[in-house]
């Protein structure tokens, strides 16, 4: 007879091992040498929680600052018409619109290792106007959340997120933040007001890529961030920031940077784990499903700093390399080791 603890790893391990490009149930239940119905049924039973991530965190992670990134991605539904939800979101990496859920995720990362810890459904007003929320109110009930059990460092979001109400709201809850902020937007620096991007104190010349000043915006004192950067096809661009804390301009512009770790979960979980792949027409599942993949991802993070590994692929990559039974054997006893089995 199969264990829970086997019964809750083997959905995981399936969506880490699996050949097919996509981990649709049927294609995992053939990794398996089960049937599709079974594996939809691992999922429903036995599904990974924000409290195993939680879990995850306070040990992984034990005396470290923690912060907190808030983002939202699409997990692509293209042949789904009914799942509750669902409908066509705009993707502008690449300027395409989708049938598709959008999820906003919260990451919890060091700077180092990021570990996805809960996500949030948003539906578009027209589809659901009685429960919908702004992305930035979902963020809010999130951070909420995650408050009551981990002590959070501070927010990083990018420029959606930027808006005034939000800003207010993690100012009067003593939540220090780091978010991208729109050029267009009018700030008043000692009287004078004018779009960030044409502030004459944010004219860079020399050797001289950044640098903060005190404004307000809204009648509110934030600090701003200003970073000149070279862009791949070699032209210049300047990128600004808002935050609610005093420090240089270096420190401000590095801990924005650690906002790439939830970019770098998004690619592997899609790319490698299946985060888009699930096919359920029930939401409870695809919920499932993302937790499953935010599982499997955490484990990975743990195998990855346990050996010392460059990242979350290359761990991928020795584990494919191994015997099944010895990588189920290798992730049980990291998932009993950190109570979440």
């Amino acid at each position: 007879m199969i264990s829970r603890t086997e019964r809750k790893l083997t959905y995981p391990l399936a969506l880490l091992l699996s050949i097919p490009s996509k981990k649709t149930f049927e294609s995992l239940a053939r990794s398996l040498a089960t049937s599709g119905s079974s594996v939809s049924r691992m999922v429903a039973d036995c599904p990974a929680t924000t409290d195993d991530l939680i879990k995850i965190v306070k040990k992984l992670l034990n005396r470290k600052r923690l912060y907190l990134i808030i983002d939202d991605t699409l997990i692509l539904t293209l042949y789904s018409k009914i799942i509750p939800g669902t409908c066509d979101n705009y993707d502008s990496s690449d300027g395409k619109t989708y049938r598709s859920l959008c999820a906003v995720v919260a990451v919890i990362t060091d700077g180092n290792i990021a570990i996805p810890i809960d996500k949030a459904i948003w539906t578009s007003k027209e589809f659901a106007p009685d429960v919908y929320a702004k992305k930035w109110e979902l963020a809010q009930m999130l951070i909420t959340k995650i408050r009551q059990k981990l002590p959070i460092y501070m927010l990083l979001a990018d420029g959606l997120y930027a808006v005034f109400e939000f800003l207010e709201w993690l100012i009067s809850q003593d939540i220090r933040f780091e978010m991208r902020f729109h050029s267009n937007r009018v700030i008043d620096d000692k009287g004078v007001k004018c779009q960030i991007k044409k502030s004459l104190k944010f004219i860079m010349s020399g050797r001289r890529p950044m640098r903060t000043i005190r404004a307000k915006w809204k009648g509110t004192s934030f600090y701003f961030t200003a970073l000149r950067r070279l862009t791949k096809t070699g032209t210049v661009t300047v990128i600004y920031q808002v935050s609610n804390y005093k420090a240089s301009a270096r420190e401000h512009t590095q801990a924005y940077g650690y906002r790439w770790d939830i970019e770098k979960f998004f690619r592997t979980a899609k790319q490698k784990l299946g985060l888009n792949d699930c096919q359920s027409h029930k939401l409870e599942l695809q919920e499932n499903h993302m937790l499953n993949v935010f599982f499997i991802y955490a484990l990975l993070q743990i195998e990855r700093k346990k050996n010392n590994l460059k990242n979350v692929e290359t761990a991928i990559k020795q584990l494919n390399h191994m015997d099944f039974s010895e990588i189920k054997s290798r992730i049980m006893r990291l998932a009993q080791n950190f109570g979440v089995v």
